[in-house]
């Protein structure tokens, strides 16, 4: 039986106000730790869900990750140790004390209470920090020594589902670290930079400390990110672009695209062609020498210049965590993302991957060329919208531009079908000389000079 209108007016009325109520407190404009859309995340679990650690509340009590509770326990006792002045009470008054702003870094309702929740932060900050101190120490142990179980929990650590906030480890720090020397923020910082870009360091500018970090995957992002980089070559662009007319397909967007027409437009081209497709065009492709960050990329004189990228499952992982986390509009510019659309772009086949690595931009690690070209193209599936930096933008708009001219493709063209190599060419030089001084002795002897 139906009930009464005023019934479900008030049924509907108490709902909406214990919701609100469970809210009370809540920080939409503090959020940090978000989710990552259900439609992708349950499509490439291997990209964002832990395999070995369970950091933070989302994860917590996974069956597959339980095995791991019983290190956290045993790197806690080891954490104690290191100061003997700071005992276990005064830590965890003073995660008591961050407790309800870190709550409030969660995007969703958390299902613990205060002890709960405390203990687990405390567990999880405490577990963080040994690992780092063991593995910059060498120390003997059984989760730092196995190097596949190190390199699987530091991409678990770096997934964007699996975070903690990161003013609790920095306050776990400067009390474990007390008075000495060494507590410094650079130094902390310095501290999980040395960890969290391990194998990375030539392309991080360490002299570029973050004011503000959220959590780990915030401040590996932050490290990749050298800031101004992308502003660079980027104010003459609109003139230059505006001069030269646009190809098909940029008037064809423009119809259906108000800003497709801008250089920094928001949204990327539709189609930007494979590396082989280029290459046939006239485009070259340079491993950069000395990058600043991964994503150092520049296009100039139908150059293509790209950092070098080893090709392996833990790269993956990251690149698509970082896709995820600027996802948000505190990471408005979409660096990582743009990077990831354009290689996603580049590598269609496995011809491409083959032209790449003997470029010297790619190093591929994996099992095969076509398992390397499938490498970007799942990243590009983590893209909900193809959002591009403006240094990007330029890049794109300059390849097609570039592309699109018939004399580009007319010169490549000559070049690959009578220059294929440097002797092809020699030949012709010669060939040519011959030819002049052939032709000069035939009028020489018909005309002699007298």
């Amino acid at each position: 039986m139906a009930l009464p209108l005023e019934d479900q007016i008030f049924l509907i009325k108490k709902n909406i106000i214990e919701w609100q109520e469970e809210d009370k407190g809540s920080n939409e404009e503090g959020c940090t730790m978000f989710r990552v859309p259900t439609n992708i995340r349950e499509a490439n679990k291997n990209l964002f869900e832990p395999c070995l650690v369970s950091i933070g509340p989302y994860y917590y009590g996974g069956a597959h990750l339980k095995a791991m509770e019983y290190h956290k326990c045993r790197f806690l006792k080891s954490f104690l140790q290191r100061n003997n002045k700071v005992s276990l009470e005064a830590y965890i008054e003073a995660v008591l004390d961050l407790e309800i702003d870190a709550r409030r870094c969660y995007r969703e309702k958390l299902g613990l209470n205060r002890n709960a929740f405390v203990q687990l932060l405390l567990l999880d900050c405490c577990f963080i920090l040994e690992l780092f101190f063991k593995w910059l120490d060498d120390e003997c142990d059984v989760v730092v020594m196995e190097s596949w179980g190190l390199t699987t929990i530091l991409s678990d650590l770096l997934l964007m589902e699996n975070q903690v906030p990161f003013f609790i480890i920095e306050r776990l720090f400067k009390m474990v670290m007390g008075g000495g020397i060494v507590h410094t923020r650079d130094t902390f910082l310095s501290l999980f930079a040395h960890f969290l870009m391990d194998g990375e360091q030539s392309q991080v500018c360490l002299e570029t400390w973050p004011e503000k970090v959220n959590h780990l995957l915030d401040l590996y992002h932050q490290f990749l990110i050298v800031p101004g980089f992308c502003q660079e070559e980027v104010g003459s662009a609109e003139l230059r672009i505006d001069t030269v007319a646009q190809p098909l397909w940029k008037e064809r967007l423009t119809l259906l695209n108000p800003w497709a027409g801008q250089w920094g437009s928001k949204w990327l081209p539709p189609h930007i062609h494979g590396a082989a497709e280029l290459y046939e065009a006239g485009i070259k492709f340079k491993k950069k020498r000395t990058p600043r960050t991964l994503f150092d990329v520049r296009f100039a004189k139908g150059v293509l210049e790209i950092p070098e990228l080893q090709l392996h499952s833990n790269k993956k992982i990251r690149l698509a965590n970082l896709v995820a986390l600027e996802r948000y509009k505190s990471y408005g510019d979409q660096i990582a993302t743009s990077y990831v659309a354009l290689m996603d772009s580049l590598i269609n086949t496995k011809e491409d991957v083959a032209f790449l690595q003997h470029a010297g931009v790619l190093q591929n690690k994996l099992s095969s060329h076509q398992e390397a070209a499938t490498f970007f193209n799942q990243l590009g599936d983590c893209m909900p919208f193809r959002a591009v930096n403006p240094k990007f933008g330029e890049i794109f708009h300059n390849i097609e531009l570039y592309y699109h001219s018939y004399w580009n493709h007319s010169f490549a063209r000559l070049l690959h079908d009578y220059f294929p190599n440097p002797w092809a060419a020699f030949s012709m030089f010669f060939a040519f000389v011959f030819l002049v001084l052939t032709s000069l002795q035939t009028y020489f002897t018909i005309y002699p000079r007298h």
